[in-house]
């Protein structure tokens, strides 16, 4: 599972918006430490999904105006995507086990659904 960084409008739009799947996308910045400790949480939750969960990364230092879109006042703050629309908002430091439940959640309810996990969210 790769992290993908969002460095313009574009990206988070073909990136987050038009995936059909779950994205996470991290909302973070350089200086904040405990968003660097969610990066490794977020990272091995997402892996036990393979590529049902997509996670993208985004500085809002530089990309102020999507994180003023979707209203991010601190960070870290984890905001889950499913076919372009926001689910849930994590806000500051989230365990790799908090993660993997709503996951867990969300990738059952597509199941339910009758849709393919392995391959959605593809980015």
């Amino acid at each position: 599972m790769a992290v993908v960084s969002i460095d313009s409008d574009a990206d988070f739009s073909v990136k987050v918006l038009h995936q059909p799947g779950i994205v996470i996308a991290d909302f973070w910045a350089p200086w904040c430490e405990p968003c660097k400790m969610v990066h490794s949480e977020i990272s091995q939750a997402a892996a036990n999904f393979g590529d049902a969960v997509k996670v993208v990364r985004i500085n809002v230092d530089t990309m102020r105006n999507i994180a003023e879109k979707y209203e991010i006042m601190a960070v870290p703050t984890l905001l889950f995507f499913k076919g372009g629309k926001p689910l849930k908002r994590i806000i500051g430091y989230a365990s790799q086990a908090e993660i993997s439940k709503f996951l867990a959640s969300v990738v059952a309810e597509n199941k339910a659904a009758g849709f393919d996990n392995k391959n959605i969210g593809m980015i």
